[in-house]
C-alpha cells in the first residue's frame, strides 16, 4: 500500500511508537509519507531521515491559494460538503482553513496515496477526516489517551467515519465502543522491537527505580516520591519533563528523598534503553487526573518488560493486562504506601527469582506487544478495506 500518515508533529521524542510502527509498515514493503502539522519542537534522533515528509506549516500561504484553486476546479463537490461541515466541527475544536489543507489535498490525489491513517484522535484525525473527503480515499485513526479521556473533540464521528479505528488496549477498546457503538475498532497493542529491547547485561541486583514519561498528573509520580521517601535505602530516577517538574522536585526535598531522586528530563531512545539496562525495576503508578486525562498502556512498560525488568504499577487503565506476577505488581492508584510495599516486596527478590521473573516478561512482551507482528495485523485490516 501506499500510505500517508498524519501527524500533529514529526518526529515528536516522546511518540516513539510512531516511528516504530512506521518503520515496521516500511519492513513488511509498504511505502509510507508523513504529513505533520508542525514540526516536533523536541526531535526523535532515531527517526528515519529518507521518509518524504510534508509540514502544512512550512507551505507558503500563496501555494495554499493556488492549490485551493486547483482542488475546487477538480473536486468542488467534496470542497462544498467540506465547508458545509466546518461550522458543526468548529463547535468542538479547531479547524483548519480549507486552503491551509489544500497543498496536502494536491499532493495525495497526485502522488497517489491509497490510505490515510492519523494517530491520535485530535487534530490530525479532524485533518485526516476532511482529507479523506476531499481526496476520496480511505481513511483510519490510532486513538491513544489524552484524545479519548482528556479532549474527546468531535471523538464519535472520527471513529464512526474512519474505515477502520485502532487503539492499544482493552481498557481504551471498552471505552470507545461506548462512544461510538457501530465503530470498525480494532485493538493493536504499541508495541516493541525485541531486538532493539534486549538486555546486554545481567540484571544488576541492586535496588534502583525507574520511571519514564511526560511529568504531568497522570503519570503519578507525586505517589513514587512519597513512596521512595518512605524506602530510605532506594534510589530513583525519573526521566522526562513537564509541568509538574518543579513541583516534583520541591515535593522530593520536602520529604527528604531529593539526594535519592534525580530528575533527568528528557532524553533521546537510546539514553531511556541505557537506563532501562542499568534499573532493577519499573514504577509506572499511574492516576486519573482531576481532570479527567489518564494514560492506557504506556509504551516503557512494554519496553521494560522486554528488557527483562519487574514492573509495579497501580491497578489503573490498562496496566493490568499487561502487568502481571510473576514480573509485575499493582497497588492501588494513588495510594503511597501501597506502592512503598509493592516497591519493598520486588526489591527484597533475589538475584535469580528477579531473573526468572524477567524472563518470563520477556516472553509476554514477544508474545503480545512485538511491533512487527501488531503492525502487521494493522496492516492487514488496511488491505482489507482497500478490497
Amino acid at each position: 500500500m501506499q500510505l500517508l500518515f498524519i501527524l500533529d508533529h514529526w518526529p515528536q521524542l516522546s511518540e516513539t511508537f510512531v516511528v516504530n510502527e512506521l518503520q515496521a509498515l516500511r519492513r513488511l514493503g509498504h511505502d509510507v509519507r508523513v504529513q505533520a502539522a508542525q514540526r516536533a519542537a523536541q526531535p526523535n534522533p532515531e527517526a528515519p531521515a529518507d521518509v518524504d515528509v510534508h509540514v502544512l506549516a512550512d507551505d507558503d500561504p500563496r501555494r495554499g491559494l493556488r492549490d485551493l484553486l486547483w482542488l475546487l476546479r477538480r473536486r468542488p463537490l467534496a470542497c462544498a460538503r467540506d465547508v458545509a461541515r466546518r461550522r458543526r466541527w468548529s463547535r468542538e475544536e479547531w479547524v483548519r482553513p480549507l486552503r491551509a489543507l489544500a497543498p496536502a489535498a494536491r499532493a495525495i490525489l497526485e502522488r497517489g496515496d491509497e490510505h490515510l491513517h492519523a494517530h491520535f484522535a485530535g487534530a490530525a484525525a479532524l485533518d485526516a477526516m476532511r482529507l479523506a473527503g476531499l481526496t476520496a480515499r480511505s481513511f483510519s485513526v490510532t486513538a491513544h489517551a489524552y484524545d479519548i479521556f482528556l479532549t474527546p473533540r468531535n471523538l464519535r464521528e472520527k471513529l464512526l467515519r474512519a474505515d477502520a479505528a485502532f487503539t492499544g488496549c482493552d481498557y481504551n477498546v471498552r471505552h470507545l465502543r461506548g462512544v461510538a457503538p457501530g465503530a470498525n475498532l480494532h485493538k493493536v497493542v504499541m508495541g516493541v522491537d525485541a531486538a532493539t529491547f534486549r538486555r546486554a547485561t545481567p540484571l544488576p541486583g541492586g535496588r534502583d527505580v525507574l520511571a519514564v514519561g511526560r511529568l504531568v498528573e497522570k503519570k503519578g509520580f507525586d505517589v513514587l516520591i512519597d513512596a521512595v521517601a518512605q524506602l530510605p535505602h532506594v534510589r530513583a530516577q525519573i526521566i522526562g519533563d513537564g509541568p509538574l517538574r518543579a513541583a516534583l522536585e520541591q515535593r522530593a526535598a520536602g520529604c527528604g528523598a531529593a539526594d535519592r531522586i534525580a530528575f533527568c528530563g528528557s532524553l533521546a531512545p537510546a539514553r531511556v534503553r541505557a537506563a532501562l539496562e542499568a534499573a532493577d525495576v519499573l514504577a509506572m503508578p499511574c492516576v486519573v487526573a482531576r481532570d479527567g486525562d489518564r494514560d492506557s498502556m504506556p509504551v516503557v512498560v512494554k519496553e521494560a518488560m522486554a528488557m527483562e525488568l519487574l514492573v509495579v504499577g497501580s491497578d489503573e487503565v490498562g496496566l493490568a493486562e499487561c502487568v502481571r506476577p510473576p514480573w509485575g505488581v499493582l497497588s492501588a492508584p494513588g495510594d503511597a504506601e501501597g506502592l512503598a510495599r509493592a516497591l519493598r516486596d520486588v526489591l527484597a527478590l533475589g538475584l535469580e527469582e528477579r531473573a526468572q521473573a524477567g524472563r518470563a516478561a520477556r516472553e509476554w512482551a514477544g508474545a503480545h506487544a512485538d511491533v512487527d507482528r501488531e503492525t502487521a495485523r494493522m496492516a492487514a485490516v488496511l488491505q482489507a478495506i482497500g478490497h
